[in-house]
């Protein structure tokens, strides 16, 4: 004699939350709308380094900004690269998630 309280069928009608599923996938990750603002913050800064470095007037203070402007570049770069991927992660698992499950065949399918 078997309980049946306490057995566990899978619920194929209620699809997992796809939020809850992507942060677990992430991790402490940040996601890609997050670093979508990082680089938007981080482009805005560059321009502003930008504008100090076209009115330096003193070599040594251009260098400085010319130098903190190909850090930016790398940055930016970086940033970039981690959005595409972590946008890659994100569809994979909201398409993974939104995949259409298999029929399930009857007895009768199988034409015994």
């Amino acid at each position: 004699m078997t309980d049946d309280r306490f057995e566990i069928e899978p619920d194929y009608d209620e699809p997992p939350d796809t939020e809850s599923a992507i942060e677990s996938v992430l991790g402490d990750n940040p996601r890609a709308s997050e670093l979508q603002q990082l680089i938007s913050a981080l482009k805005q800064r560059r321009t502003a380094v930008l504008r100090e470095a076209d009115k330096s007037v003193s070599p040594g203070e251009r260098i400085k900004l010319e130098a903190k402007l190909a850090e930016i570049d790398m940055q930016l770069r970086v940033l970039r690269e981690e959005e595409a991927i972590t946008t890659f992660v994100e569809n994979s698992v909201r398409a993974t998630i939104n995949k259409p499950k298999p029929a399930l065949l009857d007895d009768d399918d199988y034409g015994d």
